[in-house]
């Protein structure tokens, strides 16, 4: 069985420390797949790189699904904020479940977010549960392992980062949260913050869980 791990990136300085720990840590058998959008694609060894032709995380989730050839999805961010170790253990889940994600909200997990951005994102998982009824501590997370099979007949319009909660909310999917360590970047920068970036990405979430609400009341999918 093939473990498929997708990891968007952008101008990650550290992407190479990643792909080196995902292949010394993960035991399955595994293809890493790094769709970049930065001006200068990087030169990873131990990866495959893939040039983003589209916008956004969630987009260059779905042009790494397209290309990959695993029986086992996972999608992972590339600035260090996800650990490899948890990826192991999330994937050590998955044959009991249909997506298993990683959630620094549940007993258990840890962040190093600011009080202000874990505020956010209490305010955003609960605005989920509300509208769309998903009964998930940490909607928001874009740590995913999912079997391919999640993903059959499932058309996905991304909006902005925060695909995992279409993918979620579309495929009726059983899910299981388990508890991660998630630490802020230590080197570059972040694309999403207190910032217009990070004002943009919070319009965004709050339209995508209103398409999604109005498409299923629409029986548009």
């Amino acid at each position: 069985m093939l473990t498929s791990i997708i990891i968007p990136t952008k101008d990650e300085p550290t992407i190479q420390k990643l792909v080196d720990s995902i292949n010394a840590i993960i035991k399955e058998n595994h293809e890493i797949l790094i769709v970049d959008k930065s001006r200068t694609a990087p030169k990873v060894k131990g990866a495959e790189v893939m040039i983003q032709r589209s916008d956004g995380l969630g987009n260059a989730f779905v042009e790494g699904l397209s290309r990959s050839k695993g029986d086992i999805i996972a999608l992972m961010d590339g600035d260090g904020s996800h650990r490899p170790e948890d990826l192991q253990k999330m994937l050590k889940l998955i044959e009991n479940h249909d997506i298993v994600l990683g959630s620094k909200l549940i007993e258990g997990g840890e962040c190093s977010d600011t009080l202000g951005r874990t505020l956010v994102t209490l305010a955003f998982a609960q605005l989920t549960r509300l509208i769309l009824g998903v009964d998930l501590r940490d909607p928001m997370t874009g740590f995913m392992v999912a079997k391919r099979n999640v993903f059959d007949n499932l058309e996905l319009k991304p909006k902005g980062f925060k695909i995992v909660i279409e993918i979620v909310y579309k495929s009726k999917a059983n899910v299981l949260e388990v508890p991660i360590s998630f630490y802020k970047r230590k080197t570059g920068f972040s694309k999403v913050g207190f910032n217009m970036n990070g004002l943009r990405e919070m319009a965004r979430i709050f339209e995508l869980l209103l398409e999604l609400k109005l498409g299923r009341i629409r029986g548009e999918w």
